[in-house]
């Protein structure tokens, strides 16, 4: 709902989901170390939206509870969408570090992307 919010409505908010045999959460930094375990496969979700990008030093803290991003980002809304408490992306956090997971987000051309990685259960 964040990317819908902050995009514009004649832009593009890209969902894409891909199985990964590379390095994954927790792993993407150690494939460089030759004793790192070897990598395990993920799952990547990616959100990309037009939203203008967060500033920077914004980057850190859209995942804090709470945080709710400088008014120019988060303007009063008659929506039915609303404009949130400050919780979804902190909740998304958490999913994915209960899973052994990470999200991050990057500003890219005209917006910012989430993603997020869950290792692949194999049994």
């Amino acid at each position: 709902v964040n990317a819908i919010r902050h995009t514009p409505a004649d832009a593009t908010v890209r969902i894409e989901a891909s199985a990964v045999a590379g390095p994954g959460p927790a792993g993407a930094h150690a494939a460089a170390d030759a004793q790192a375990p070897a990598a395990e496969p993920h799952v990547r979700i990616s959100v990309t939206d037009a939203c203008g990008g967060i500033p920077a030093d914004d980057l850190d803290r859209v995942f804090d509870v709470a945080w709710r991003g400088t008014p120019a980002r988060t303007p009063e809304t008659d929506s039915p969408i609303g404009a949130g408490a400050g919780l979804g992306l902190a909740i998304v956090r958490g999913i994915a570090e209960a899973h052994s997971g990470e999200v991050t987000v990057d500003n890219v051309e005209g917006g910012c992307r989430f993603q997020m990685q869950l290792p692949v259960l194999t049994g």
